[in-house]
């Protein structure tokens, strides 16, 4: 396989895992906002744990489907990982986005209060509070949209930052292990 057929693979693999990573990032986007309290903080870290997990394991299955495991290179795999990432912040983009905007439209209010609750129970944090609420009042809350356009950018840099490890240890990985 020549270096753009690998290259287009990757992307279009990254694309249709993309999907499966996004509606598991929907999903623990539902478990942070519906359950509440030590059990929702449990099972939103117990997802955040799985996401570099499955992310490996979409890439040697990536490496496997390639047909020509042992001649992917880094750069493939990173490739893929940071693509695999970005397709499935979209889909958690729109999740936020139609929950922030149409679902709940206090959440994002209710999250900067939380905020501003929390840092006033800290000790000493008078000024950091008041630095806090007057940089929200300049600035105001940030719109749906703006933390939509803030997840994608927020897990491309995600994809890299795990692409980068995930990339090496999957290059390495011998292609003939099971699935």
């Amino acid at each position: 396989m020549e270096k753009f057929e690998q290259r287009m693979f990757a992307n279009k693999q990254a694309m249709y895992y993309g999907v499966f990573m996004g509606l598991f990032l929907v999903l623990k986007f539902a478990v942070d906002v519906s359950v509440k309290g030590t059990w929702g903080a449990f099972l939103s870290g117990v997802c955040l744990v799985l996401i570099p997990i499955v992310a490996y394991r979409f890439t040697i299955i990536f490496k496997r489907k390639s047909g020509c495991a042992e001649e992917i290179g880094f750069g493939v795999c990173l490739r893929f990982c940071i693509y695999l990432f970005f397709f499935a912040s979209m889909f958690l983009a729109v999740a936020q986005y139609v929950y922030c905007q149409h679902i709940n439209p206090n959440y994002l209010n209710e999250q900067v209060e939380m905020v501003i609750n929390t840092l006033s129970q800290l000790p000493d944090s008078s000024a950091t509070v008041e630095q806090f609420k007057k940089a929200i009042g300049e600035v105001g809350v940030p719109s749906a949209a703006t933390v939509a356009i803030q997840t994608i950018w927020i897990y491309i840099v995600v994809g890299l930052i795990l692409g980068l490890p995930i990339a090496a240890i999957a290059k390495n990985k011998s292609s003939g292990v099971q699935e």
